[in-house]
C-alpha cells in the first residue's frame, strides 16, 4: 500500500518476506508509528546495516507496520523475486500470503514481457515465475485453488495469461500426464500464449463493438505472430501451445484448422483454460459469466470445440472432485 508521510512516499512491506532473505536487503526499512500526534515513519535500520544485525532485528523485535521509500520499491520486488523459492518452502508463511506474492510476481513479470517480448532477459524471468507457480503447486495441493481466487474479474492480457497458466497447470496435474519437465515447458507456453497480440493494434484488441472481418482476420494471426516472436527463445512444447491454443476439436479453429488427434494434448488443455478464463472475466464486449454459467456455456454451445474426456476432467478439476 502506497501512502504519503513526512512529505515522502512510502510503501508497506511484509516482515516475513523480508526475513526469508534478510541478508540481501540493500534499502532502508522504516516503521510507521501512530500515536496521539500524526503518524510518522521511524528508521528501523539503514541499508548499510550488517546482515547479521538485520536478521536479529527482524527476527526478535515486533513492531507496527513496516515500510520502505517508494523509490526503493523496485529493489524490494527484486528481493522478493529472488527469494520466491525460499518463501514458497517456508511453512510459517500462510498460504494466502504466498499465493498473493506468487500471483503478483507473475503478473508483473508477464506485463514486462508484453512490453518488450524480444528481451531474452524478460523471457528468462517469465520462465522463472512460471516455475514458481509449478513449485508452489507441487509443494501444496491447495495452492492452485488459492491462486485462482486471485484472478481478476476484469480482462487484461497479462492477468489473463497468468490465469490461463494456473488453470492449465491444475488441469495438467488433474489428468496426471507428462513429466515435470514437460509441465514446465507447457506452462511457459500457456503464460505466453497470447504474446503475438503485442504485434496487433490495441485499437483492435480493445474495440468495444463487433470486429470487422478484416479486424478479426488480424486477431486470428496472433498465434503465428507469437511463434515468430518466440522461436528460438522457448522450447517446442511452448511453441506448440502458442501456435495451437485456438484450434478446436471439430476443425473450426485457427490458424491451421486442425482436428481431433492432430491437435496435441497440451494445446487441447490450453484451449479449455483459455476459453474458460475469457468467459469468466469482463471484456470490452461482454460481461463476466459466473463459473457455473461459463462451464454450462462450454458444455452446451461449444461441445464440439473440446476433447470431451479433457473437458470432463476440467469440470472435475473446477469442482475439486
Amino acid at each position: 500500500m502506497l501512502f504519503d508521510l513526512d512529505e515522502r512516499k512510502y510503501v508497506t512491506v511484509n516482515r516475513d518476506h523480508l526475513l526469508v532473505n534478510a541478508s540481501r536487503i540493500k534499502f532502508d526499512i522504516y516503521v510507521r508509528m501512530t500515536g496521539d500526534e500524526k503518524s510518522r515513519a521511524v528508521l528501523l535500520f539503514g541499508k548499510e546495516t550488517p546482515p547479521d544485525e538485520i536478521v536479529k532485528i527482524l527476527a526478535t523485535k515486533h513492531f507496527g507496520e513496516f515500510c520502505i521509500l517508494d523509490a526503493d520499491y523496485a529493489k524490494y520486488w527484486t528481493l522478493l523475486k529472488d527469494s520466491m523459492k525460499i518463501i514458497i518452502a517456508d511453512e510459517h508463511i500462510p498460504l494466502d500470503e504466498k499465493s498473493l506474492l506468487v500471483y503478483e510476481c507473475a503478473t508483473e513479470t508477464v506485463k514486462a514481457v508484453f512490453e518488450d517480448p524480444r528481451s531474452g532477459e524478460n523471457i528468462k524471468k517469465t520462465r522463472e515465475v512460471t516455475n514458481n507457480i509449478i513449485d508452489f503447486a507441487l509443494d501444496n495441493p491447495d495452492s492452485i485453488p488459492s491462486l485462482l481466487k486471485l484472478g481478476s474479474h476484469d480482462y487484461y492480457t497479462f492477468t489473463h495469461c497468468v490465469n490461463v497458466a494456473v488453470f492449465a497447470i491444475g488441469l495438467f496435474q488433474c489428468i496426471g500426464r507428462g513429466t515435470e519437465n514437460e509441465l514446465r515447458d507447457f506452462a511457459l507456453g500457456c503464460i505466453l500464449h497470447d504474446i503475438g497480440k503485442t504485434d496487433i493494434d490495441e485499437k483492435i484488441l480493445n474495440k468495444p463493438g463487433k470486429l470487422t472481418d478484416a479486424e478479426f482476420d488480424r486477431i486470428k494471426k496472433h498465434p503465428v505472430l507469437g511463434v515468430e516472436l518466440m522461436k528460438g527463445l522457448v522450447p517446442d512444447i511452448a511453441l506448440d501451445v502458442i501456435m495451437h491454443h485456438h484450434e478446436k476439436f471439430d476443425g473450426q479453429g485457427y490458424p491451421e484448422g486442425l482436428t481431433g488427434d492432430h491437435i496435441s494434448d497440451n494445446a487441447k488443455i490450453s484451449a479449455i483454460a483459455d476459453v474458460y478464463d475469457a468467459l469468466t472475466t469482463n471484456r470490452s464486449y461482454a460481461r463476466a459469466r459466473s463459473p457455473f454459467e461459463a462451464a454450462l456455456l462450454m458444455k452446451e454451445e461449444m461441445v464440439s470445440h473440446f476433447e470431451q474426456e479433457k473437458f470432463i476432467e476440467f469440470i472435475h478439476f473446477l469442482s475439486g472432485t
